[in-house]
């Protein structure tokens, strides 16, 4: 058996990867015309480090579109966030690369 079919196997049927998770959100908000931030991610999936996702994703090609985001929190003061979404350009290669991961699950979207 190769490492690529051993390694297929020993991830069939198992549960998604925080980074196919990111991405099949960040696809669904490109879709809906927003962007998303670290609230979002916590919110949806319990990322509590999505630049650090989003850079995983810039490694493997994808590109984003970033926008500053300010929130006053409850003390008065300015806590600064980066908001995200799919660059146009790569649209393509993100749900090619979400369908890599689903594969890698046997699982069909």
């Amino acid at each position: 058996m190769s490492a690529a079919n051993a390694a297929r196997e020993s991830r069939s049927n198992t549960k998604p990867l925080k980074i196919e998770l990111a991405l099949d959100m960040l696809i669904q908000a490109d879709q809906e015309d927003r962007f998303i931030m670290s609230f979002d991610a916590m919110r949806e999936y319990g990322d509590s480090c999505l630049h650090t996702t989003i850079a995983t994703l810039r490694e493997k090609g994808i590109t984003f579109l970033q926008q500053p985001y300010k929130h006053q929190h409850r003390h008065g003061g300015t806590a600064h966030f980066q908001s995200y979404r799919i660059a146009p350009s790569s649209r393509e290669s993100a749900n090619q690369l979400a369908q890599h991961y689903a594969d890698m699950r046997e699982v069909r979207s």
